[in-house]
């Protein structure tokens, strides 16, 4: 039974990074992925041993009654959600699945190697995942077209590619990947406490390679993580051991990783990354033309003006992607276009952030006679145009376009949807003013992201964005009452962990502790258990949490003549 429940395990730290955006199986209101496949996979064959050996799961833990009580508290807020119950209880049966999670990781590891294999299957999966957002990040063409399957393309902010390997999104990775960091250096520490130089090397270079990858997703909590990782496990170590090489190897991962992140991007980048909350100020211009212009119809003339890069960015004319002048061409009246797309034209230059340049704007003019507006726009090609960013105001000119008509239809689009990207103070504001319209027992699980809308003032709502916070998506999801069980069940964690940094699995139990710290770290700024492969992760981390605090079985305890007889 125990055997059983550990191949489910190795088969949920092998996969768990790899969820494909195509569902495996497609059923009425539900789709099922092959990372589902593989959980629902691992819980059968558990469940046929726990049959035939006429056995309970390890069920008796110091967090079984925490995670029970959060489970009904999501089930409870469900059935209350005053919208969208079906969505929430999806969520609900996620978290409920991520403590099957739990309980088969502590039936399985029932043994210290048994730790140890499923902790290095963790960081394995977790560096094939680091080594493709390297070569993502080198825009290795065949690993970009492989990458297709788990999501749609490449994530840039600017002109900085923020590269996610086999995950949905550049921060779920991140996120996956420091979970992976702090257990890849507990297994570091275990290999030095065991002697095996050669051994510790190996996970020396593996936990460098993922920390190069968190700082390629190019994710601010990603690096304070890595920092608190090594601040944790540099302390616990150097308070247990005093000033061992366990101590000398954190300190040269830290310096290490800061070299890494030095390198990883320019210090401009750097800067302004690190230096607001998001890009909604980054693109700005403000554009000196003619009031008034007259053009033939269909004619290409250029037109003299000065404009000045009001935003953060530079706009570089030989980039990827590169920086344009353009215009749209507007009606008199009304808020269509005739013609959105305008011709481009390129900086002499690169043009920084305050600096002004004047230029020749190559415009070509409507193939109907009539009166127009043109409107000045800065398109980053591909990506996006400042006139839609947050915040930005129209850059007019009236024209006059005379002549005969080349066209006998006047066609005319609507103008494009704005970007929407509310901050995280517009969203922790929307979860407040949430959780004191439902303080009991939320929205429902996973239900901000559908109802945060009317709370924030926008209209229309991404539903793909969630709280960015991993305590406020509880406390709106299943209100005080579920926020009291999260509480519980992650103070638990803390609490089985504490009594074990100095036993014989201390090291890893360090690493577990370490992983710990990250996801609650980085669950502050983000939605740790909203997103399959980190919710599995999750579950599997407190499940190593206990294995580690629970010690040797009776059996390693024997001496070795009179273990291999039993």
């Amino acid at each position: 039974m125990a055997t059983a429940a550990f191949i489910g395990v190795a088969l949920l730290a092998l996969v768990a990074p790899f969820e494909t955006t195509e569902p495996l199986v497609r059923l009425p209101q539900q789709s099922i992925s092959n990372l589902e496949a593989a959980v629902v996979l691992a819980m059968a064959v558990w469940g046929l041993a726990l049959v035939r050996f006429r056995q309970l799961p390890a069920w008796r833990t110091p967090l079984t009654l925490p995670w029970a009580t959060l489970m009904g508290a999501l089930i409870l807020a469900s059935a209350a959600a005053p919208a969208f119950r079906m969505n929430a209880f999806h969520m609900a049966g996620r978290l409920t699945a991520a403590f099957a999670i739990f309980l088969l990781t502590v039936t399985g590891l029932t043994t210290r190697a048994r730790v140890h294999i499923a902790l290095g299957l963790v960081v394995a999966s977790g560096l094939i995942v680091s080594t493709l957002v390297i070569l993502e990040y080198a825009q290795v063409r065949p690993v970009l077209d492989g990458l297709k399957a788990f999501r749609p393309g490449i994530t840039v902010v600017g002109s900085q590619l923020r590269a996610g390997g086999s995950l949905q999104y550049p921060t779920i990775a991140s996120m996956y990947l420091e979970v992976v960091f702090a257990l890849g250096a507990g297994l570091l520490l275990s290999e030095v406490d065991a002697g095996r130089s050669g051994r510790a090397a190996l996970w020396f270079v593996a936990v460098l390679v993922v920390a190069e990858a968190i700082t390629l997703t190019f994710t601010r909590a990603g690096l304070i993580a890595m920092a608190a990782v090594l601040g944790l496990l540099g302390a616990l170590r150097y308070r247990h051991r005093g000033t061992d090489v366990g101590v000398g190897l954190v300190a040269a991962l830290g310096v290490m990783v800061a070299v890494l992140f030095a390198g990883s991007r320019s210090a401009e980048w750097m800067w302004l990354r690190f230096t607001s909350g998001g890009q909604e100020s980054w693109y700005r211009a403000k554009v000196e033309a003619p009031t008034d212009l007259a053009m033939a119809t269909g004619a290409t003339s250029l037109v003299p003006i000065e404009i000045t890069n009001t935003g953060r960015i530079a706009w570089d004319p030989q980039g990827e992607p590169p920086f344009y002048l353009s215009y749209h061409w507007m009606p008199a009246e009304g808020d269509r276009f005739v013609a959105f797309d305008g011709a481009r034209t390129p900086f002499p230059a690169p043009v920084e952030p305050g600096s002004t340049i004047a230029m020749q704007a190559e415009v070509r003019a409507p193939r109907q006679p009539g009166q127009y507006r043109l409107s000045w726009d800065v398109v980053l090609e591909h990506q996006l145009w400042f006139s839609t960013e947050p915040g930005a105001m129209p850059m007019l000119s009236r024209a006059t376009v005379s002549g005969d008509a080349l066209e006998t239809i006047a066609r005319t689009t609507p103008p494009p949807k704005p970007t929407v990207r509310p901050g995280r103070l517009q969203l922790w504001t929307a979860a407040a003013r949430m959780i004191a319209a439902h303080p009991l027992l939320g929205v429902g699980p996973d239900n901000f992201r559908l109802s945060y809308g009317e709370y924030a003032g926008l209209t229309p709502a991404d539903p793909r964005i969630h709280s960015n916070n991993m305590y406020l998506e509880v406390l709106t999801g299943s209100g005080v009452v579920g926020g009291l069980a999260f509480a519980w069940l992650l103070w638990r964690s803390a609490g089985v962990l504490l009594p074990n940094w100095s036993a014989p699995s201390g090291a890893a139990a360090m690493g577990v502790a370490a992983a710990l710290l990250a996801a609650a770290l980085h669950g502050c700024v983000d939605s740790f258990l909203s997103f399959g492969p980190t919710y599995v992760l999750f579950a599997l981390t407190l499940g190593f949490a206990v294995a580690c605090a629970r010690g040797p079985s009776p059996l390693e305890m024997m001496p070795e003549a009179d273990a291999h007889r039993v």
